[in-house]
C-alpha cells in the first residue's frame, strides 16, 4: 500500500482535509478500509472511548477455560531399591553430622577458654645489645651475649637463636678483620709515600 494513501487516510481522520475521491477509495479499497478501522480504534483507545465495545474480561475467560479442563494425573514413580537405601542413609547421617558439628564447636570453645585463662608459657626475652669487639682483635666467646633467661625457650628455638648469634659474631669478627687489614694497608701506603717523597727530595737538592 502506498505511504501517501495512508497519510491521506490519517489526515482524513484528523479532519484536516476532506477529499471525496479519497473517501471513495477508502470505501472501495479493502486495505484502506482496514487501515481506516485501525486508525479509528487507535483514536478511540487514546481518548478512552472504548469501554463500551471492548471485552476487558479476557483474563477471566481464560482462567475459567483452564479451570474447566480435566486434570491429568501422572502415575506415581516407583522408587528403586538404591534410592530407598540412600534415603535411609541420609536419615541416619543427619544426626551424626549434627553431633559432629556440636562436638567440634564444643572442642573449639574449650581450647579457647584454656588459651584465654593460661598465661603464655614463653617468657619475654629482652632485646639484646650487641657489644662491638675490642680493637685488639680478641673475640668474646659465643656464650658472652647468651642470656640466662633463654632457658625457658624450647630447644629448637634455643638452637635457632644460638645459630643467629654465631652468624652475627662471625660477621662482626670478619668486619673487624677487614678494618684491621684496611688500616694496615693505609699505614703501609702512607709509609711508602713518605719514603718516595724522602727519596725524591735529595735528588732535587
Amino acid at each position: 500500500m502506498n505511504e501517501n494513501k495512508l497519510q491521506a487516510v490519517s489526515s482524513l481522520l484528523d479532519q484536516q482535509q476532506v477529499d471525496e475521491d479519497l473517501l471513495k477509495q477508502v470505501i472501495d479499497d479493502e486495505k484502506l478500509n482496514e487501515s481506516w478501522s485501525r486508525y479509528h480504534l487507535i483514536g478511540d483507545i487514546m481518548r478512552g472511548e472504548t469501554a463500551d465495545f471492548i471485552d476487558t474480561e479476557l483474563s477471566q475467560n481464560i482462567a475459567s477455560a483452564i479451570a474447566a479442563e480435566p486434570t491429568l494425573l501422572a502415575p506415581k514413580a516407583k522408587q528403586s531399591v538404591s534410592q530407598k537405601v540412600k534415603a535411609k542413609v541420609v536419615q541416619l547421617g543427619k544426626p551424626l553430622g549434627q553431633f559432629a558439628i556440636a562436638a567440634s564447636a564444643a572442642g573449639l570453645m574449650i581450647l579457647g577458654v584454656q588459651q584465654a585463662n593460661n598465661p603464655d608459657d614463653m617468657t619475654a626475652v629482652p632485646a639484646q645489645v650487641w657489644q662491638p669487639l675490642p680493637m685488639g682483635g680478641v673475640a668474646d666467646p659465643v656464650s658472652y651475649n647468651y642470656s640466662r633467661q633463654d632457658t625457658a625457650l624450647p630447644s629448637q628455638q634455643k638452637r635457632a637463636q644460638i645459630e643467629r648469634q654465631q652468624k652475627l659474631q662471625a660477621i662482626l669478627a670478619d668486619h673487624q678483620m677487614q678494618t684491621k687489614l684496611n688500616s694496615k694497608a693505609t699505614v703501609t701506603d702512607d709509609s711508602e709515600q713518605v719514603e718516595l717523597i724522602d727519596a725524591q727530595q735529595p735528588n732535587q737538592n
